[in-house]
């Protein structure tokens, strides 16, 4: 590790950071006091992927779906879901491949967003690629976005892509308002994490309740409304569905992954992960991180962004910042009452997102079907 020098203001966080750290080992070995949002996790149970995605959600509800497994070059063995058509429709193999990509919580332990960019959507993209015998449309969401933008600037993934979709896309983070966040960044819950041996976020289990309610509760944080406080303000979500996607929501996630999202809040880039001076120049041949270059993505690449004026992870301000960054002019939908999962949960997401994210898809493959 890297020895740093730091004066009066930072041994003095750093002070501060120790003491936050012993409070949480305090609380989590004494029991801190549950919020009525930790409760819920702790009562839910979700269900158990018997049979694959397919047969535990899609079948269910009426659509043809099949399981695909892809291996990566790093060894790792990925599962990919196929939708035929819809519940009503009909076998039809002339439209060009949907590629859904989701967001955080919803995949083993030691990787960050930059791995699930370089080999989870390469060996993915490529099998549907050489499947279908087509370009793919990509349609990411948060996460996905993050990792959808980093793979466009590899000319193997690139062109495997006719256009893309991005809902809340995230590339920069120096503007997040999320006060939960904030202070689990100020808190650096990533270090006390792996300073605790604790390589897996897993929010199911007993220990993750109990940081959960550790950090509501030493920082003072109201928390009864959890998901406001990680995402924003939401103007459409239903809440009264929330025991529902508890049943499926949220999977577990790697902590490294939790530390490079905050390295980018902390620094304000949008780079490959840092492992320090020593662990860079091994890795990387350099002192710091690469960056991913935005101006990279070629300008032939049809894009359509999806933002909200109350997102508080995918901020307007940061997401102007991308766009200017990019070569080309994307297509924009800006909703200013909608936030982070407005998006994909909204109860109006049809007709104020989807009708002209389908108009877009479709605009690219010169399809015209109604929607």
């Amino acid at each position: 590790m890297a020895a740093e020098m730091v004066g009066l203001g930072g041994a003095l966080a750093a002070a501060q950071h120790q003491l936050l750290f012993l409070l949480l080992l305090c609380f989590l070995a004494g029991g801190a006091r549950a919020s009525p949002a930790t409760d819920a996790l702790r009562h839910a149970s979700p269900r158990a992927a018997a049979g694959g995605l397919c047969q535990q959600l899609l079948l269910p509800q009426g659509y043809p779906c099949t399981e695909h497994t892809v291996q990566t070059d790093d060894g790792f063995l990925l599962s990919i879901q196929h939708i035929q058509h819809g519940k009503n429709g009909v076998a039809d193999n002339a439209g060009p491949p949907v590629f859904l990509q989701h967001g955080l919580f919803q995949l083993f332990w030691d990787w960050s967003w930059q791995d699930l960019a370089e080999y989870d959507l390469l060996a993915m993209l490529s099998y549907v690629y050489t499947v279908s015998q087509s370009k793919i449309l990509y349609v990411g969401h948060s996460q996905g976005t993050i990792m959808g933008l980093a793979a466009f600037t590899n000319p193997k993934i690139v062109k495997m892509i006719s256009s893309a979709a991005l809902l809340c896309p995230i590339s920069y983070l120096d503007h997040i308002s999320a006060s939960f966040v904030l202070r689990a960044v100020a808190m650096h819950l990533d270090q006390m994490l792996i300073t605790m041996g604790i390589h897996q976020l897993n929010f199911w289990s007993e220990m993750g309740v109990q940081i959960l309610d550790a950090l509501c509760d030493a920082e003072r944080l109201d928390c009864n409304e959890m998901l406001s406080s990680i995402t924003g303000q939401n103007c459409c979500f239903n809440s009264s569905r929330i025991d529902y996607y508890l049943e499926y929501e949220p999977h577990p996630s790697s902590t490294k992954n939790l530390r490079h999202l905050f390295q980018m809040i902390r620094k304000g880039t949008f780079a490959k992960y840092d492992y320090g001076w020593v662990g860079n120049l091994a890795r990387y041949g350099q002192l710091h991180p690469p960056p991913f270059h935005l101006s990279s993505i070629p300008e032939s690449l049809p894009l359509w962004m999806g933002y909200g004026g109350l997102d508080a992870l995918a901020d307007v301000t940061d997401v102007e910042r991308t766009i200017k960054q990019l070569r080309s002019t994307p297509e924009l939908l800006y909703i200013g009452d909608y936030g982070h999962i407005d998006f994909i949960m909204s109860v109006r997401a049809k007709d104020d997102v989807y009708v002209d994210l389908m108009r877009f898809l479709r605009a690219q493959q010169g399809l015209h079907s109604s929607y």
